[in-house]
């Protein structure tokens, strides 16, 4: 197969972008570099949105303590809560360098979102990062009240590794009868440790990420395939009794087809499901070039989805 064109917007923001320290190229020489993936794990400055405030919470976690930032729209009213997952390949990332999309959702779909700093792989493979973003999921269930946040109504969150994160932790929810998630959305998700699907077998040259860089990130994370469901939830034998989905995937992706593929096998397990895929989107679109008018719809999408399912 081959992939269509770039969006040229995002074309253009790729060719002149000031790379810093995320390359939109070349992805997985950083990922087989400790020394240059470690530099990913800085904390970045970070956004403001006065209609937010934010702070650090510390809980007992699997591993120690954990940490959760918290955003909660300036208001005296209970909100529902999201469980928001960071993305980085399972290597990198944290709350603060996605804060952009924390405060939007707390701020236009009106919840708390709780953003858990969980541990990284290669030094905690799984199931380390999934058993911490269960811990904060259960912790959300218990303390919802703490944080001015309502324990009926919670939604899980999360992008690329975060999206996998995300489904392995309402998954996880269902089976062990854990906190009740209402609903799920997931962005570019990454489900499936097989790494066989035609967009990811054809995605040698790809921006952002391309298909050495996602075969390092589940080397370090599983060991190379597992099918676990929690590591891997695409294989999960039974979808049935999972909460309604948003899923969106980005046309330009290795990660696009499994996406596509959780999206079906949820339907076909009686989950109502709604699936975009963004033309003309590479992997992280919407967070490395949130300018871009692709990147705006879809935000404004996931933001739709949540609400909409938050506040019935």
């Amino acid at each position: 197969m081959s992939y269509p064109a770039v969006d040229p917007e995002i074309q253009n923001l790729l060719d002149t972008a000031d790379t810093g320290v995320f390359p939109v190229y070349g992805l997985d020489e950083v990922l087989a570099d400790p020394a240059r993936y470690a530099v990913l794990r800085d904390l970045p400055d970070t956004p403001a949105d006065d209609r937010v405030t934010t702070e650090n919470l510390f809980i007992p976690g699997p591993g120690g303590q954990l940490r959760l930032r918290v955003y909660r729209p300036v208001t005296d009213e209970i909100l529902p809560v999201i469980l928001y997952i960071h993305g980085g390949a399972y290597t990198y990332g944290s709350p603060e360098a996605e804060e952009g999309r924390s405060l939007r959702y707390a701020a236009e779909a009106e919840a708390v979102v709780v953003s858990v700093d969980y541990r990284l792989a290669p030094e905690h493979p799984f199931p380390a990062p999934a058993d911490d973003a269960y811990a904060a999921l259960v912790w959300i269930g218990e303390h919802a009240a703490d944080i001015g946040g309502d324990p009926e109504r919670i939604a899980v969150a999360g992008g690329s590794a975060g999206g996998n994160l995300a489904t392995s932790t309402v998954l996880r929810a269902r089976d062990l009868a854990g906190p009740e998630v209402i609903f799920q959305s997931l962005t570019y998700p990454g489900v499936d440790t097989t790494a066989t699907s035609d967009s990811m077998r054809t995605a040698g040259d790809l921006p952002v990420l391309n298909r050495r860089a996602m075969e390092l990130a589940l080397e370090y994370y599983t060991g190379g395939e597992n099918l676990d469901p929690y590591a891997s939830p695409l294989h999960a034998d039974d979808l049935s009794g999972l909460p309604p989905t948003f899923i969106a995937v980005a046309e330009i992706d290795p990660l696009r087809d499994e996406g596509r593929q959780y999206a079906e096998r949820l339907s076909a397990s009686g989950v109502t499901t709604e699936f975009i895929q963004v033309p003309g989107a590479v992997h992280g679109f919407d967070l490395l070039f949130p300018q871009a008018r692709i990147s705006e719809r879809n935000l404004a999408d996931q933001v739709r989805a949540l609400r909409d399912a938050l506040h019935k």
